[in-house]
């Protein structure tokens, strides 16, 4: 092909296209909803923690105001009131924290499954290119996801906006409670709110997955071109192929050639077909086929065997049974076992003589 594979881009990639990609890194991952569960984790330990959140945060002010007015202030009770409110915050959100990494990493585990590379991490000149990031951001892409970013914050909004207009009343009665209960109304409408946030999220975000792994595949999709080249880097090249192939047969050629000098006898038909057989009384049960072949490779082993001064014996019949039956180094059959045995008796007397 002229264009040197940059045709169009129709066919669904291959298995190792696939792989390829997938070992630098390249793979399709939904961020949204790995936000969002990640969110939902947060959010679930939150709710859980709130009441022993509430009660540190309000004993942490406590000790800072009783701390301010019983002590004289000076630097060592700033240093000690900055340090217990680090320690308490850190106590806090450690949790929620550790809790927000494991869900994360469970949920990018189960979209892609175990996946370690370090291609990723390999500086590349072509990423901090201005004129290719203008063109990335003005890019179909580029506009793709600046239209899900507002489409996200307009979902947001919009369950947030409704969720507060359906539960004024919640803050209008909060005026005439204490400030417990007031906060706990409060604390329980958020929460609400959160979780239908939340919930849309999810949504959104299976849909921005189902979104992703289109573009990957998208992204991946090969050329014809692409496809035959793969296959024959895969299978190797037919012409390298054919000539291993003819390498392997002449190799063959000359193994059954040099074998025709240990024969004891060929048997022919007598032009088109040639069987080389050897025969030892004491280590074999029965006579063995080292070498056969038809007209060309019939006449090449009749050669051979004049060279070596090897009985050949004209027998059509024989000739074309054993050429049928059996292959190099396959013992002669049973229902030959005659035929062949008066030849091998008469050539060994011959010897003898």
């Amino acid at each position: 092909m002229a264009d040197g594979g940059t045709g169009e881009k129709t066919e669904q990639p291959t298995q190792k296209r696939r792989r390829e990609a997938r070992e630098k890194g390249n793979v399709a991952k939904g961020k949204e909803i790995g936000q969002a569960f990640t969110l939902l984790a947060s959010f679930l330990l939150l709710y859980i923690l709130m009441h022993q959140i509430v009660g540190a945060v309000l004993n942490n002010f406590h000790f800072y105001f009783t701390e301010l007015i019983t002590e004289p202030f000076d630097v060592d009770i700033a240093f000690n009131i900055l340090l217990t409110a680090f320690l308490s915050v850190i106590k806090i959100i450690y949790p929620i924290l550790i809790v927000t990494a494991v869900a994360g990493v469970l949920i990018n585990f189960l979209q892609i499954g175990a996946l370690f590379t370090t291609k990723p991490l390999i500086p590349d000149l072509k990423k901090i290119d201005p004129l290719k990031g203008l063109k990335n951001i003005f890019s179909m892409r580029g506009l793709v996801e600046l239209f899900k970013s507002f489409f996200k914050l307009g979902v947001i909004a919009l369950v947030a906006y409704r969720f507060l207009a359906a539960n004024l009343d919640i803050f209008q009665k909060s005026i005439n409670q204490g400030l417990n209960e007031s906060l706990a109304a409060i604390g329980v409408l958020i929460s609400k709110m959160a979780f239908a946030i939340i919930a849309a999220l999810i949504v959104l975000g299976v849909l921005d997955l189902l979104y992703q792994r289109w573009q990957h595949t998208k992204d991946l999709k090969m050329s014809k071109y692409e496809v035959k080249q793969e296959r024959k880097e895969m299978e190797g090249d037919p012409m390298i192929k054919q000539h291993r192939r003819q390498r392997q047969r002449r190799m063959s050629m000359n193994r059954m050639m040099s074998a025709v000098k240990d024969a004891d006898v060929v048997i022919t038909n007598p032009t088109h077909i040639a069987v080389a057989l050897q025969y030892d009384l004491d280590e074999m049960a029965a006579p063995v086929v080292v070498a056969k072949g038809e007209d060309y490779v019939a006449q090449k082993i009749k050669e051979k065997a004049r060279e070596a001064e090897i009985k050949i014996v004209e027998n059509k019949p024989l000739a074309r049974s054993l050429n049928k039956l059996t292959e190099i180094g396959d013992q002669v059959p049973v229902e030959l076992y005659q035929a062949v045995a008066e030849i091998l008796a008469a050539i060994f007397r011959e010897r003898e003589i």
